[in-house]
């Protein structure tokens, strides 16, 4: 399968698939929200607004809440720095979105050492 690379210029916006997310859907996203909110911090708004142009919010979830999982997994047991949770949470991010570690170099270099294998460990990938 062929990637195409679509500059972010020329992303538009999707329409309001859904006017109304139910209420557990809600608290799972503000779940995420307050759990990501040192990395990658919106207001909720902006999280409900994005997830009600999914045409799926309910798998959009599934895959925040993993990405999640595996970002508390790494970083609530070690003492990082901000900067290192940033980069933590950009390398997972980049991962999840099926990216391979080539483009990480500068975030791996600020992780502790072992960071690589235990990210790829998280998100169940082989060492490339």
């Amino acid at each position: 399968m062929t990637r195409k690379q679509i500059p972010i210029s020329q992303l538009k916006r999707g329409p309001i698939r859904h006017e109304q997310l139910s209420l557990s859907l809600t608290a799972r996203i503000n779940y995420l929200r307050q759990a990501l909110d040192e990395v990658y911090a919106q207001p909720m708004e902006k999280w409900l607004d994005e997830f009600q142009r999914d045409a799926n919010p309910e798998s959009e979830v599934v895959w925040w809440e993993r990405l999640t999982r595996c970002y508390l997994a790494y970083t609530e047991p070690k003492d990082l720095s901000f900067k290192q949770k940033q980069a933590a949470f950009k390398t997972l991010f980049t991962l999840a979105m099926g990216s391979d570690l080539q483009a990480l170099d500068a975030e791996l270099g600020s992780l502790p050492q072992g960071a690589r294998e235990e990210i790829l460990g998280l998100m169940g990938k082989t060492i490339q």
